[in-house]
């Protein structure tokens, strides 16, 4: 199936891809992007315990970097995005290594970064109709009100895994969160340096395992009490 064509050279796109005890997704994730055209597959391997690194490592053109202890998503994501920056990336994006979001939207997030001249392109599971854990639904509105009072900017998703950062804007982005707080961080520095940020309809799917391993209710709390004490 063809895919449409977006005007940045796929060689200037990098995909980041954060990985703790992935093993059952991850070759279908890096299989499904490069069915995209995409070249420059980044896996931050956050010290997995099962085969994960191997898996990646299994295809030769697959970049690996190791965390030698698990310092978590924020942290595998920055390592990730540093990389790319280092590398002249024009566009990264980063999702999920758990095949909750639906790799062929990369290609949508990417045309809309080309079309609208935007600077951070987020996929937003809740602009469409999408089956969503009661428990999730619950913690990304707490979260939203609580990233727009920390952060300046209202989003439907200030959470989601799945997003595009220009590379001219990830360059001086300054993150210091390792946990999921590093989304709020992101979204504050482009709101406080007047960059553009849309948000665009995305598909998600749950399963028991994914549900497990995510962010709920409890997670959030103890993510708004590290936001908020004055000693982070």
């Amino acid at each position: 199936m063809k895919h449409p064509s977006f005007n940045t050279k796929k060689e200037d796109v990098f995909v980041v891809i954060p990985a703790k005890d992935e093993d059952r997704y991850l070759s279908s994730l890096i299989e499904q992007i490069y069915a995209l055209g995409l070249v420059k597959i980044v896996v931050v391997n956050d010290q997995s315990t099962d085969h994960t690194r191997d898996i990646a490592e299994g295809y030769p053109e697959v970049i690996v970097l190791d965390h030698v202890i698990n310092l978590g998503a924020g942290a595998a994501t920055q390592t990730g995005i540093a990389y790319a920056v280092q590398h002249d990336a024009q566009i990264i994006v980063t999702i999920d290594a758990d095949l909750q979001h639906n790799p062929k939207d990369i290609i949508r997030l990417i045309l809309w970064m080309e079309e609208h001249n935007s600077d951070l392109v987020i996929g937003s599971r809740f602009l469409q109709p999408n089956k969503i854990p009661t428990s999730r639904i619950w913690y990304n509105r707490i979260a939203n009100v609580v990233s727009y009072f920390l952060t300046g900017k209202y989003l439907t998703d200030s959470q989601s895994g799945l997003k595009a950062i220009r590379g001219s804007m990830a360059q001086n982005m300054n993150l210091n969160y390792d946990g999921f707080e590093f989304c709020m961080e992101i979204i504050k520095h482009a709101n406080s340096t007047k960059s553009q940020i849309d948000e665009i309809p995305v598909d998600v799917v749950y399963t028991p395992e994914t549900t497990a391993k995510g962010q709920n209710l409890r997670s959030g709390l103890n993510m708004i009490s590290r936001l908020l004490s004055p000693f982070s």
